[in-house]
């Protein structure tokens, strides 16, 4: 939601101050940094302090996050080899030295200002385009923020804005690094190959029971069975609740009346109209066309043109509501009489009527059914989240709080941490699954945990149970064992083979004679990041790092098959830089500037860290 609140700032600054990756890092590399002091603060620059229980919310947060880019849960050792922590604290670090420096120069922004950027903000807009308070409050409540908390995040990004603004808002990259970026970026090659494939390397022959059992051996923990959890989840989403409401065959009547001109296609009208200056004259020409004159000659002794008096083919919704009755009662081919609106009196002429359709109520009963239930559920889930926390701080586990709200429990015997069961598919049928897994796999047997937001509703997870990750003996995994070997053997074979097409090449034969009776491909005007039928991206990257007139030799995509190439051609382009290229250049090196600043300010004010208070959050051993 974030990301939507402000993706319509655009431009160098809030890309650099919405992440500041790179300088979290930067506080790393300051001495004596870790240092230990109050158990309730985290860290502190200069005399400005960062809460462990703020980094902690926002800590599990960015988790979440992450869980849902990778498409699986991420535990507390993968957080910490990736760095998150170190990140998300780099991050707040960056964002409060600039908060200091801009304390330090009195930047401020007028109340006005600032309720000008939020209102501006299209997450913010109703469906008329405008600011619409109940679509911020609803922003607000779905990202758990007070009105003030916002305000007060906006003010201090726009305050950040200014600082980096100022700092290196007109710089530009200079000319010999757009050249080498551009000739690097434009660079086209051509090549040659062939690829060998399993066929290629002919019948493997299986393996013996030593050569197994070693292979086994030398490679137990490729075929280790994961650790599994047994967790039971409650789910309280607006379509969990909905299968509960029972809507009565007279409100759902009602709905259909309501909406069936929206559900349905509504009758339109070609319509032909002219408009006059006073109901005088409009009479006087209806009288004229009731007498046996024509709407055209109407139309033409008012020096009218066609497209002046046509309004094409419109719904009685998309016209003057004070005229529209009286046209759509009218029958195709017909003259109104005059009709007074709100643009003046006109005359109109229906030219051709399409009938409109209407769905059948039976058609369109189940939808608005279930469009009604999950409408009035979203009105539930607060009471019913209330009511669940209230059991659950008497003491009740999760299956008795279903059991006692009459809600449905979902059980999984065994999930493992990529969400998926012991039959290797994903686990179904449970909202925010990766976010769930990944808090299932962070705490232990019958912890009691918060709540996962699951978009408009909450999913309560408690682990039942844990089935240590194992050794499978090898009765269990021979099939895997023995396809595995073989892939290891078909790629040494045709490694091999590959090794002595590419030598044949350096020594200068063709292709074609180097490696007979394999079908020559040839590809050009291969780009960098851009993909090529048949060359996988690790192919790729081999190619650019190949001389011209050269052989080498890339992996398939499956990981046993090998292509062999020869770079045939290499053409760098000339002309003037892309635009694009120009202004992503100018990013980083105005990036690249930001970065030492901060840094600067970091060590003007001092940057101190609670070490045993990071360990006490992500759980590690050491930084």
């Amino acid at each position: 939601m974030l990301d939507v609140l402000r993706r319509h700032a655009s431009g160098w600054v809030a890309k650099v101050l919405l992440s500041l990756l790179v300088i979290s890092f930067a506080i790393w590399g300051i001495a004596d940094v870790f240092r230990g002091f109050g158990t309730r603060d985290l860290a502190q620059v200069g005399s400005v302090k960062i809460g462990i229980d703020m980094f902690r919310q926002l800590y599990q947060e960015r988790l979440q996050q992450l869980s849902r880019q990778l498409g699986r849960g991420i535990t507390p050792d993968q957080a910490r080899a990736l760095g998150v922590d170190r990140q998300l604290l780099g991050e707040l670090i960056s964002e409060t030295t600039l908060d200091e420096k801009a304390r330090e120069l009195r930047l401020a922004i007028a109340n006005e200002a600032l309720i000008a950027h939020i209102h501006a903000n299209p997450a913010f807009r109703g469906a008329n385009g405008n600011f619409d308070p109940n679509r911020f409050y609803d922003a607000l409540r779905s990202l758990g923020f007070s009105e003030q908390r916002f305000v007060d995040a906006e003010r201090r990004l726009i305050l950040r804005q200014q600082l980096a603004r100022a700092l290196g808002g007109d710089l530009v990259a200079p000319e010999v690094l757009r050249e080498a970026v551009r000739r690097f970026e434009g660079e086209e090659r051509a090549v040659e190959f062939v690829a060998l494939d399993r066929a290629q390397a002919k019948d493997v022959p299986a393996p013996s029971p030593s050569e197994i059992d070693k292979f086994y051996e030398d490679n137990k923990t490729a075929f280790r069975a994961p650790e599994y959890r047994k967790v039971v989840m409650l789910a309280l989403t607006p379509e969990t609740l909905a299968n509960e409401i029972e809507i009565s065959d007279a409100d759902l009547r009602k709905a259909y009346e309501q909406r069936r001109d929206r559900m349905g296609t509504p009758e339109r009208r070609e319509i032909e109209q002219i408009v006059f200056p006073n109901v005088a004259e409009a009479e006087a020409a209806s009288k004229r066309i009731t007498e046996g004159a024509k709407f055209e000659d109407i139309v033409a002794e008012r020096g009218l043109k066609q497209g002046d008096v046509s309004l094409g083919l419109v719904a009685k919704r998309e016209i003057d509501t004070t005229v529209a009755d009286a046209i759509f009662a009218l029958p195709q081919g017909q003259v109104s009489k005059p009709i007074t609106g709100r643009f003046g009196t006109v005359i109109s002429r229906v030219l051709r009527v399409e009938p409109g359709k209407e769905p059948a109520f039976a058609d369109i009963a189940p939808t608005l059914r279930k469009e009604i239930a999950t409408g009035q559920a979203r009105n539930l889930i607060l009471d019913q989240h209330d009511k669940i926390e209230d059991e659950r701080a008497g003491g009740a586990r999760l299956a008795e709080v279903a059991t006692k709200l009459r809600l449905k429990s979902i059980n999984v015997d065994a999930v493992d941490r990529s969400g998926r069961g012991p039959d290797g598919k994903p686990i179904e049928g449970v909202p925010s699954l990766t976010d769930v897994v990944a808090g299932a796999f962070s705490t232990q047997i019958g912890v009691e945990t918060d709540p996962i937001d699951a978009g408009g509703g909450y999913v309560w997870y408690e682990v039942l149970g844990i089935t240590p990750s194992r050794d499978r003996p090898l009765d269990e995994v021979r099939d895997r064992v023995d396809a595995r070997w073989r892939d290891e053997q078909t790629a040494k074979r045709l490694s091999e083979r590959a090794d002595a097409i590419r030598s044949k090449l350096d020594a200068g034969e063709s292709l074609e004679a180097a490696a007979p009776g394999l079908k020559v491909e040839k590809r050009e005007k291969i780009q960098r990041g851009k993909e090529v039928d048949g060359l996988d991206r690790k192919t790729l990257a081999a190619i650019f790092q190949t001389a011209r007139g050269k052989g080498g030799i890339g992996v398939a995509a499956d990981g046993v098959g090998r292509v062999i190439f020869r770079v045939t051609s290499v053409d760098v382009p000339t002309g003037a830089a892309d635009p694009r290229l120009v202004s992503e250049l100018a990013t980083g090196l105005q990036d690249d500037l930001l970065v030492q600043y901060v840094i600067h300010l970091q060590n003007q004010l001092g940057v101190t860290i609670n070490e045993a208070g990071l360990r006490t959050i992500t759980g590690g051993a050491g930084n």
